[in-house]
């Protein structure tokens, strides 16, 4: 029974959809049951719906809890971004920290976030031209015509899983591409085509009723 309860476990994990099914009891457990027992390769149908039944005992939906989250956050929407790529090299520092007070002291938006491959400078269109004359042969990639949903939420996200997972998913699951997500402390950032933006707000908007929104354009 055990290893039959593990394997279902197993397999629940790795397909997102039939596990919020499970977690939130709209599934018929019967007809589910028999699917898994040809995925798993099992015969065993009376400990896979056990196992399908006790389930959310110890693996509770935690949506309520997201969409709690959400009610208390901010939300910012930023347009008119553009997303630089630039090769890690020895002085990149010393070139952000100089970009960083020139665009940001005359209100332009700049932030920076490293990679293995490279560091991504998100800046608004404006300020586009000074950031490709500052690295030049050191671009490695430009995109344009970006907006930036960030969502700054209570410091208790530290400590819930899946939250960043959720609200991407369900972005997704609306025909949203997703060009970036960052996560700083309690700020979750989502960059998008910017002709994606009014349908993420709308979606963000139903996902925490009543949210404190400010619009930023460049």
């Amino acid at each position: 029974m055990e290893k039959i309860s593990k394997r279902v476990s197993e397999y629940l994990s790795t397909n997102p959809c039939l596990l919020q099914a499970v977690q939130l009891g709209v599934v018929n457990t019967s007809s589910l049951a028999r699917y898994i027992m040809k995925e798993i390769g099992t015969q065993k149908y009376n400990a896979v719906v056990a196992a399908l039944k006790r389930y959310p005992q110890y693996n509770p939906s935690l949506e309520s809890e997201y969409r709690k989250i959400l009610q208390q956050s901010r939300i910012e929407a930023y347009f008119s971004i553009s997303n630089i790529t630039v090769k890690n090299t020895p002085e990149l520092f010393d070139k952000l920290s100089s970009l960083y007070r020139s665009i940001t002291e005359l209100g332009g938006k700049f932030r920076a976030i490293q990679g293995v491959q490279g560091t991504v400078i998100v800046v608004d269109s404006g300020n586009t031209g000074k950031v490709m004359d500052v690295f030049g042969q050191s671009v490695l990639s430009i995109k344009d015509d970006l907006g930036e949903l960030v969502i700054i939420s209570p410091e208790v996200i530290q400590d819930i899983r899946g939250y960043v997972a959720y609200i991407a998913s369900i972005l997704a699951s609306n025909g949203i591409n997703i060009y970036q997500i960052a996560s700083f402390y309690t700020d979750l950032t989502f960059i998008m085509e910017e002709k994606y933006m009014n349908l993420g707000l709308t979606i963000l908007s139903r996902l925490s009723q009543t949210p404190q929104l400010t619009n930023h354009g460049y």
